[in-house]
């Protein structure tokens, strides 16, 4: 018997170099970073509360644009569903992408759950999923190019431009990949899927009938026909990933105005823009620290100082994930909780 050969698990590998470089740059800078860490506590207490409130707004907002994401799939598909639930959906499985280890597995299979509660086949979600992924990751490249050219134009230091060029490489080929299995024929695509169903099948056993799998693939092409005869929808899907990333790059703006600093709006998209590219390397829990590293150093660059960008990052992090997750529990459990649509 041939042995099974193992997938190198890059995301984990390149994680744990993400955060292994993360932790020697803490203890190399220990005693700086404590001084900083200080004054940027400091800071946060003195921050002005309209701004905070002005920036937790923007973010909302944000969740309210990501449901809509959600809504025009699903009636190009020929379904619909409430705008608070798509809402609530769309927060739920951007907090579980972020909170748990390969999160993006754990939201899909919400996504799956809730949806079908709903009637939504599941090769409509999984449609729903593959739009939802494209559209996000052709915002980010888009705000990502935007941020690399602002900082090589307006300042010196392009060090976090050029070692950002890799994860603008990860994206594109995932990107790439998406499109090109998105355009193969619908046979191709039916011997592609019954080959796959006989590899897991020699793993775990029996799992689908041919014939579900044709049906699958069908209902696939279907849908992808009728997005590919409206192009217009998959750019205002990425408009919208775009709304919604401008709207958290003006949150984070509000709480460095709160916070006393006076930065323009187009170098802090800059700086949201290319912090945004390390969340394609990272698997670990909350971005296991990365993420928050990425944008502190994106704002100095921009030069903010170096207490207001930490204290800057803490506090929209809070806002944009740790105090959302008590609100995301809750629609998590009434999502789960209703009934499924008749």
């Amino acid at each position: 018997m041939t042995a099974t050969r193992r997938r190198i698990p890059w995301a984990l590998l390149m994680s744990g170099m993400l955060l292994a470089a993360l932790l020697a740059i803490v203890i190399r800078n220990w005693a700086r970073i404590q001084v900083k860490t200080y004054e940027a506590l400091t800071l946060i207490h003195e921050a002005r509360p309209g701004w905070l409130a002005l920036a937790a707004l923007a973010i909302l907002v944000g969740f309210l644009c990501a449901g809509q994401i959600y809504g025009r799939v699903l009636a190009t598909l020929g379904y619909k569903a409430p705008s608070l639930w798509l809402s609530a959906a769309a927060m739920v499985t951007m907090l579980l992408s972020q909170a748990l280890p390969f999160g993006t597995v754990a939201s899909y299979a919400f996504l799956t759950t809730s949806l079908r509660k709903r009637a939504v086949p599941t090769s409509s979600v999984a449609v729903i999923a593959s739009l939802e992924l494209l559209s996000w990751g052709g915002a980010m490249l888009i705000l990502f190019i935007y941020g690399l050219i602002y900082v090589l134009v307006t300042t010196s230091n392009g060090t976090l431009a050029h070692a950002s060029l890799s994860g603008f490489a990860t994206v594109a080929v995932l990107i790439s990949s998406y499109l090109y299995l998105g355009t193969r024929p619908r046979d191709t695509l039916h011997a592609w899927a019954l080959k796959v169903k006989r590899a897991i099948e020699r793993l775990v056993g029996p799992i689908w009938h041919d014939s579900q799998v044709q049906r699958m693939i069908d209902e696939i092409t279907h849908n992808r026909q009728l997005m590919a005869e409206r192009p217009w929808r998959v750019l205002s899907l990425i408009m919208l990933q775009l709304t919604i990333f401008t709207l958290h790059s003006l949150a984070l703006l509000a709480i460095l105005h709160g916070l006393g600093v006076v930065v323009g709006p187009l170098a802090t998209l800059a700086a949201y823009g290319l912090a945004l590219i390390v969340s394609t390397y990272t698997v670990l829990p909350a971005g296991g620290g990365t993420v928050e590293a990425a944008l502190t150093v994106g704002l100095t660059i921009q030069g903010v100082p170096l207490e207001a960008a930490l204290g800057a990052t803490i506090l929209f992090r809070l806002f944009s994930f740790w105090l959302l997750l008590p609100l995301g529990a809750l629609c998590y459990r009434a999502i789960m909780r209703s009934a499924p649509a008749e």
